[in-house]
């Protein structure tokens, strides 16, 4: 079942964004233990201007459990969004990376889908002939169409899952970008 996340729901939700950012092994968030950026995305889950906030995202429950996550916004609400890392790092008396987490990506006119992951116990799993991750697709193409955005657009690295999951939807690379050193291609799908 897909729904708006919710306050209870922070303990899995910061889980799964945990093995998301290590997957993604942001060279920031090395000298960051497990322990403390769990905390940061679990406190950070609550904050109305964290990236990883429940106000944006959207959760796949099976069996009363949150096991998928996406996070989206308009591209105008992402300034906003990662001014939080710093006040977070220093609420909790972690010593922040020198550089930000995450630098804005979206564009002007996307909807940017910035994280989108599936537990993996639970990825190989179907309702009704679809996977997890397809459910949370769909929906983020959904939002995106509420929220009178022409345009989906998101980051990923050559060959991963979601690159294939966003290839399978229709999403075309439209350029290059290098972040924290790695090659990522910024995707965009326009609706019909």
């Amino acid at each position: 079942m897909l729904r708006n996340a919710e306050i209870v729901d922070g303990p899995a939700v910061a889980m799964l964004v945990l093995h998301e950012l290590e997957r993604r092994q942001y060279r920031q968030l090395r000298r960051v233990t497990k322990e403390q950026l769990s905390q940061l995305l679990f406190v950070g889950y609550r904050e109305p201007n964290f990236r990883y906030n429940y106000h944006l995202a959207r959760v796949y429950q099976n069996q009363g459990v949150a096991v998928g996550v996406a996070f989206g916004f308009p591209a105008e609400q992402e300034g906003q969004l990662d001014n939080q890392w710093t006040t977070l790092f220093e609420r909790l008396q972690i010593t922040p990376p020198q550089q930000p987490v995450v630098r804005p990506r979206a564009l002007p006119d996307e909807w940017y889908l910035d994280l989108l992951t599936v537990n993996p116990r639970y990825a190989h799993k179907t309702y009704q002939l679809k996977w997890f991750d397809e459910w949370l697709m769909t929906d983020v193409l959904r939002c995106a169409r509420v929220n009178d955005k022409p345009v989906v657009g998101l980051d990923v690295r050559p060959g991963t899952a979601i690159a294939s999951l966003a290839a399978q939807y229709g999403f075309v690379s439209t350029q290059r970008r290098r972040f924290d050193r790695q090659t990522y291609l910024h995707l965009r799908y326009r609706r019909p």
